[in-house]
């Protein structure tokens, strides 16, 4: 590898996991490019790869492995740099693989690209090194403040999993937010998309659900302040972003650490105020920290009509067993105010099926609750014991052909309802927002997470990609919509 990016040593990033996740990898090419490196496709040759882990969401270990393997094949002789959440439980394991260089866990992410360039002064004097990074070490660097850069990690493990993450039974083809099953490929391609940004707020979470693994591998919850965001956003603005999607392990705990009593509203209506980004939309919200006020905020017409908020269960006893804060009166309260308030609004959620314990009536509640509601889409998880997990040890195992039963009937379920949802917009005009031709059509989002195929786009040498558009919805494809393109 060269010794100095000046020399055009090249790059690639992959990236596995979280929309959280996603935003780290998009901080770590800006790094890199900024610091003169030049970024390549991951399935392209470069000097150094850079594989983002996943082993908290659906993504888990043995997938990290397969990507740090194949862009080991793809150029031995290449720096490779394992980071995310995989390098943070397992760091041993993931540095005995075969090529990797470096294991940088989320703690030291925001010094990534101090510690590779520290590493090839090191490799380049011959001089003997171990290729984790610890946090001693790193505090040896010079770290950009966490305002002008996305947020590391204070999490440490001792235990090192085995099992493989759970995989929802109905993942998306095309999500803003729940796409954790997206190939390399996709993942690679967003890094270079101006379509939209992730852009991670808030990291961390202080909760303890019993079957999440999160805390210890992203540590305690804190935010970024507004004024660093407001400022991120217009630098996005003007380099062609047209939407920009708010991201955090716990997002709805959104506190600015120097300003602890401002909140998720208050950055939000910095946003509308301060800059001109097309379409602001929010990721994942727990319920617990929900505020019905915010509701307010979505009657200007550049937020985007989805919010996504787990259920998880409809059962009361099933949700103190997951130490959920919240109940299923205060969930029902909540999506059916959003509906009231927001016309067309898109509710997507989370349901495990199968938690320990859970009875037929349990489910029973669950399945009655989901039915109610009407999600516009529902991601169905069968549970999977999570080692290191309060729930991995708790009596009441159920076994694979009920959880198996149950996950269908929910996802006989989610597609009625997706169908009935889909339905009622046929027939409209609907902003679009571009995102990829594919299938020999041009397809993208509306702000309420309608996936969208338009084959009637003028060719006349322009690129589609990136753009807003209008058309009108005429008929049901898959789990999307045609529409018909309108000038």
């Amino acid at each position: 590898m060269p010794n100095h990016p000046s020399q055009g040593t090249t790059f690639a990033v992959t990236t596995l996991g979280c929309k959280v996740n996603q935003a780290d990898s998009e901080a770590i090419s800006e790094q890199m490019s900024s610091s003169g490196y030049v970024q390549r496709d991951f399935n392209d040759v470069a000097d150094i790869y850079i594989v983002n882990t996943c082993t908290v969401t659906h993504l888990g270990d043995r997938s990290s492995r397969q990507l740090i393997a194949q862009a080991h094949r793809r150029h031995p002789d290449a720096l490779l740099v394992v980071t995310g959440c995989y390098a943070e439980l397992n760091p041993k394991a993931v540095a005995a693989l075969p090529g990797v260089d470096l294991v940088i866990g989320n703690k030291d992410k925001d010094a990534l690209v101090k510690i590779i360039e520290e590493r090839d002064k090191t490799s380049s004097a011959d001089q003997p090194e171990s290729p984790i990074s610890t946090a001693s070490s790193a505090r040896m660097l010079p770290i950009v403040p966490l305002d002008t850069q996305h947020i590391g990690s204070d999490g440490v493990l001792t235990f090192q999993p085995a099992e493989d993450e759970p995989q929802p039974d109905n993942p998306a083809p095309l999500s803003p937010f729940t796409d954790s099953t997206q190939t390399a490929e996709a993942a690679n391609a967003r890094l270079f998309s101006r379509t939209r940004v992730q852009m991670k707020v808030q990291d961390g979470c202080n909760n303890r659900c019993t079957y999440c693994i999160v805390p210890y591998v992203r540590g305690q919850s804190r935010s970024r302040s507004i004024a660093s965001v407001v400022e991120h956003v217009q630098r996005k603005v003007r380099a062609g972003f047209q939407e920009i999607v708010l991201t955090g392990i716990h997002l709805g705990d959104y506190h600015p650490d120097e300003a602890n009593k401002e909140d998720l509203g208050d950055l939000i209506a910095a946003l509308l105020r301060e800059t001109e980004i097309a379409r602001i939309r929010v990721s994942s919200l727990e319920p617990e920290d929900f505020r019905l006020e915010w509701l307010e905020l979505w009657q200007n017409p550049r937020m985007c009509r989805h919010f996504h908020l787990p259920m998880q269960s409809g059962s009361d006893a099933i949700l103190r067993r997951m130490a959920r804060r919240y109940n299923s009166e205060r969930y029902r309260t909540i999506i059916k105010t959003a509906k009231q308030l927001i016309p067309g609004v898109a509710i997507s959620t989370d349901i495990i099926t199968g938690f320990p314990g859970e009875s037929d009536e349990d489910f029973e509640q669950t399945y009655q609750l989901a039915r109610e509601l009407e999600f516009a889409k529902a991601h169905v998880f069968r549970f999977s014991p999570r080692q290191g997990t309060a729930a991995a040890r708790m009596r009441g195992q159920i076994k694979d052909e009920v959880k198996k039963a149950r996950s269908q009937r929910l996802l006989e379920l989610n597609e009625e309802h997706s169908r009935l949802f889909r339905e009622q917009f046929l027939g409209n005009t609907a902003q679009i927002l571009i995102e990829q031709f594919k299938h020999n059509c041009w397809e993208g989002l509306t702000d309420n997470y309608l996936r969208v195929e338009i084959h009637d786009l003028p060719e006349n040498g322009k690129d589609w990609q990136h753009k807003l558009i209008k058309a009108r919805l005429t008929h049901l494809i898959e789990d999307g919509v045609y529409g018909l393109y309108t000038d």
